[in-house]
């Protein structure tokens, strides 16, 4: 029986979490253009620290992290190019989950973060204070802002 090499780990958790890091990037920016490239540039840095990053109870936390980063940057180099919009299909869902989309890029990019890892993604509070490196009495403090907001914009929905 032969030990698996690293690349095999590597290969099996990019598989995992680059859909999960390109929908929560989609999410919280609806720019389309350059969140998969964004997403494989965090896994390709991930890749890199892999001997690291590997043993960490949620390694997925750290490129989500790396991932922000990156699109923030992005998004401050390009701020005056307008975002392509993808239509979605007419399916009922699919146009609730735009709203819920388009809802959180209205929130002010702190809140928009802290509500799409909290609901979206699920992480508790002490894991978002990791990935956005804040403390947790601040996510509080945005999550309830966030969905306070959420409500306003949605139209009173608790949801």
């Amino acid at each position: 029986m032969s030990t698996p090499e690293p690349d095999q780990g590597f290969a099996e958790f990019f598989r995992t979490c680059l859909p999960v890091v390109t929908r929560t990037l989609t999410a919280l920016t609806g720019d389309t253009r350059v969140v998969e490239d964004v997403a494989q540039d965090a896994l390709l840095i991930a890749r890199h620290r892999w001997d690291d990053i590997h043993a960490y109870d949620k390694p997925e936390a750290w490129v989500l992290k790396v991932a922000i980063r990156l699109m923030r940057r992005w998004q401050q180099r390009h701020q005056h190019e307008t975002p392509l919009v993808t239509v979605p299909d007419v399916a009922e869902q699919v146009h609730e989950v735009e709203a819920l989309h388009a809802a959180l890029r209205e929130l002010s990019p702190r809140h928009r973060e802290t509500v799409a890892l909290h609901h979206l993604l699920g992480y508790s509070v002490s894991e978002i204070a990791s990935v956005l490196l804040v403390s947790e009495s601040t996510v509080r403090t945005h999550l309830t802002r966030g969905r306070a907001e959420l409500r306003r914009i949605l139209g009173g929905s608790d949801e």
